[in-house]
């Protein structure tokens, strides 16, 4: 029983240090390397009662012939469980910072295409306006739309792209953990449409997965940033239902309530932000903050 303690803190405590270094640790709570430190000396401590204190008890209270008290092998799971909660936490903080950047690098992709739409298009009336008469000699307006309805078949591209974005949204063959990873990634790349259909697939295929709350969220994410707040709406509210004590539950009853809120829908809103506040007095300082902005948009009381 002790070695088990001992090598599962050691697997604990290396994820917790892999974790930290990670793009999300600068805003990680400080605390948790003093208690990774705190584990640390822990786990060298029952190294020395394991190793030097002799054959360990097997049952009763207390220590005898020199093994390890049951009072410090209670504490030490108390300390390992919390330890694993919070490596949870630090999981779905790193996911929000890498979606929020690719949400970023969206806009800025969108943006660096619409100026250089613009710069084509003022240079395309700078090469036109010294000579009028010769661009009113081009083509009669009724042959230049005939020509351009031959000339642009659209249906053969838009099958192409569909059978494209079929075959994207699959999941790969491999184990849960990498299946949610494929999904993940195409929702941090901002291909959307296929993260949605990747996502959902994941939840159909491991509705009892520990990363299925998770999928639940971003799945709703998928819907939220395309402006389709009622399937966002829908996927918030069932990820809260089937996983209510979740990491993620919190923020599930966040975007439930802007879902709500975008579709006017006020009433419903202010009472999912009520029940965020009455079941996660705890929630993080960035979730309350938000919610209490959307609370004031829709003037609940």
């Amino acid at each position: 029983m002790p070695g088990r303690y001992v090598a599962f803190a050691g697997m604990a405590l290396l994820a917790g240090t892999m974790l930290w270094s990670g793009p999300a640790a600068a805003q990680a709570d400080v605390n948790l390397q003093s208690r990774l430190n705190r584990l640390e000396n822990d786990i060298q401590t029952l190294n020395r009662q394991v190793f030097r204190g002799g054959p360990v008890p097997q049952g009763g209270s207390g220590a005898s012939g020199g093994g390890i008290p049951n009072s410090l092998a209670a504490d030490f799971e108390v300390r390992l469980s919390r330890l694993e909660g919070e490596l949870q936490t630090l999981t779905g903080k790193y996911e929000e910072t890498v979606f929020g950047i690719s949400q970023a690098r969206e806009r800025l992709d969108k943006l660096s295409s619409d100026l250089e739409y613009r710069l084509s298009e003022l240079e395309s009336k700078l090469n036109a306006a010294p000579a009028p008469a010769a661009e009113s000699q081009s083509a009669p307006p009724a042959k230049g739309r005939n020509e351009t309805a031959a000339a642009a078949p659209p249906k053969a591209p838009a099958q192409s792209a569909q059978q494209q974005a079929t075959a994207a949204a699959k999941l790969p063959a491999g184990s849960a953990q990498e299946q949610y990873d494929y999904a993940f990634g195409l929702l941090r790349a901002a291909d959307y449409a296929n993260a949605e259909v990747a996502l959902g697939t994941f939840i159909k295929s491991h509705p009892d997965n520990s990363l299925t709350s998770n999928a639940h969220y971003w799945l709703g994410e998928t819907y939220y940033v395309r402006g389709k707040f009622g399937d966002a709406a829908a996927a918030f509210a069932e990820g809260y239902q089937k996983f209510p004590k979740s990491s993620k539950a919190a923020d599930n009853l966040l975007k439930l309530g802007m879902s709500l809120g975008q579709l006017n829908q006020k009433k419903e809103a202010c009472l999912s932000f009520a029940e965020l506040g009455n079941r996660f007095p705890d929630a993080s300082a960035a979730i309350k903050r938000r919610a209490d902005q959307e609370r004031g948009k829709l003037n609940c009381s």
